[in-house]
């Protein structure tokens, strides 16, 4: 009997610097609303950089939601692969660039980069504190987390809604 594919949803940026940390909140906002099977693990990883590479070792797919600034207006989700990032082609440009970039060039090099899918967000502000998204990006985060679930159910998973309580 073979195991269903493991898959890693893995959400980067800083929280401290607005929507920068929209991949954190998309995650968080994923494990709020949806249950998943065993297989699928939600990390908020931040700004952990090459130190998240355990957190991914041995999955099959792995999905990084992060802020990725584009050409489009605040709140566009990019669908990108990989190369995407590091040829640094097009018009592309994350502030954790160098950092995802870096990670998935380690895991690649090591022999356990899993086939991976980022999910990139347009910011509107990233280079001011701030501890919460811009309502901008706070109104795009039910779309993001919406996106996130159609890459998962594209892979065979069907997360199960959560029910909402009402005040």
């Amino acid at each position: 009997m073979t195991s269903a594919p493991s898959i890693v949803v893995l959400g980067v940026g800083n929280t401290l610097m607005q929507d920068d940390g929209v991949g954190v909140w998309a995650v968080r906002a994923l494990a709020e609303t949806y249950d998943f099977p065993d297989r699928v693990r939600i990390v908020e990883a931040g700004v952990a950089g090459l130190r998240c590479l355990p957190e991914f070792e041995g999955a099959e797919h792995l999905l990084i939601i992060d802020a990725v600034t584009g050409k489009e207006s605040p709140g566009a989700i990019y669908r990108l692969a990989p190369e995407d990032l590091s040829a640094r082609r097009g018009p592309f440009f994350s502030a954790h660039e160098i950092g995802i970039a870096e990670l998935l060039s380690t895991a690649r090099f090591l022999g356990k980069l899993p086939f991976t899918r980022i999910l990139g967000v347009q910011p509107l502000e990233v280079r001011e504190v701030g501890l919460d998204l811009t309502p901008m990006l706070r109104d795009a985060l039910p779309r993001v987390v919406e996106a996130a679930v159609g890459e998962l159910r594209a892979l065979g998973v069907e997360p199960i809604q959560r029910e909402t309580r009402d005040a």
